[in-house]
């Protein structure tokens, strides 16, 4: 009996066996196809990772309800207004723009959106109202609360797109690789919006609205076989996709100044495109660089890290930060005298 089970089964248990091997052999090989990045980064929710203080800089942490992160006053402060600085999808505050701002004189708050105490545990269902608290902050705090301009990246220049809609004190914008509407949350065990208005999600495009599933089969196969993700094809298919117009991020509100930065790219999501399409429907007052040879994170030496095509190249990444630190710099000084 046993014998005669064995004759059935030994060949789809050899197959399995070969099917393991080769999953395991082709872990191993991208493993060292794709080394990590040899950079070591702040761990960006851990708000002990931030530097204490900076030359000229006081560097104040902020935990004031779900307004978090910290209050940077030069000693010389020589622009008007405020800056607000927000990070991505990794959950740290932009801390690298919010120096580099505060060194230039900018009275600047570098804040966490999320993953801290009195706010969302992920990436999801994050209310707009507690940017709107940290304005109310701002106001009472810094010097000056006029302009306010919000400088966000990625995610957070997601966030940053859709405030002005809700909040009229927001001036101007910095939107580093943006994207025009507003996405899912991250959590993809809930189908719920990133962002929240009144308790409300905001309306937003779901990765499940792609057409084809191809994008999210070869995620998972790249998963398993140990290969960086590449998610942009799965953005593209789920905005393609999106039937309706109501997730779409209308800039029509903001009365100042828009500056956008994006990577040609960019293999992470479409934030090349999602520029060109907001300075399309926004073309006065509106400014974009697309640096044709870098990615979506400038800062990352390379094509990819933390197991995620990012996309460009060491070189093109590192003269895309160059050249937007300048004109970052150069802009929120003239906005701001």
């Amino acid at each position: 009996m046993m014998r005669g089970v064995w004759k059935v089964l030994r060949w789809p248990v050899a197959l399995l066996v070969v099917v393991i091997l080769a999953v395991v052999l082709a872990r191993v090989v991208n493993h060292y196809r794709y080394p990590e990045p040899d950079v070591t980064y702040a761990e960006p929710a851990d708000p002990a990772s931030y530097p204490a203080g900076l030359p000229g800089v006081t560097v104040t942490p902020i935990a004031d309800g779900p307004v978090r992160g910290f209050h940077l006053r030069p000693d010389d402060i020589r622009h008007d207004g405020v800056v607000l600085t927000w990070g991505g999808s990794e959950g740290g505050p932009d801390f690298e723009h919010a120096e580099l701002l505060a060194l230039e004189g900018h009275e600047v708050l570098s804040l966490f959106y999320f993953g801290q105490p009195g706010q969302p545990a992920t990436l999801d269902r994050v209310p707009v109202e507690n940017a709107s608290l940290a304005i109310d902050w701002a106001e009472t705090h810094a010097e000056s609360a006029d302009p306010v301009t919000v400088v966000g990246t990625s995610k957070g220049a997601e966030l940053a797109a859709l405030l002005p809609t809700y909040e009229p004190r927001v001036d101007n914008l910095v939107l580093f690789a943006p994207m025009d509407h507003v996405m899912q949350g991250m959590d993809q065990r809930d189908v719920v919006s990133s962002w929240t208005v009144d308790g409300q999600d905001v309306p937003f495009v779901a990765y499940s609205d792609a057409a084809e599933r191809g994008p999210v089969l070869r995620l998972a196969v790249s998963t398993l076989l140990g290969e960086p993700i590449h998610l942009r094809p799965v953005f593209e298919g789920a905005i393609a996709g999106h039937d309706r117009d109501d997730a779409r991020i209308d800039l029509a509100p903001l009365p100042g100044e828009l500056l956008m930065f994006a990577g040609g790219d960019d293999q992470l999501w479409p934030a090349d495109d999602a520029a060109r399409r907001m300075e399309q429907a926004r073309p006065e007052g509106a400014e974009v660089h697309i640096y044709d040879d870098a990615g979506h994170v400038f800062y990352v030496p390379g094509d990819h890290s933390d197991g995620m095509r990012n996309g460009g190249s060491a070189e093109a990444n590192a003269a895309a930060l160059e050249e937007s630190n300048r004109v970052l710099v150069e802009r929120l000084a003239a906005w701001s005298r």
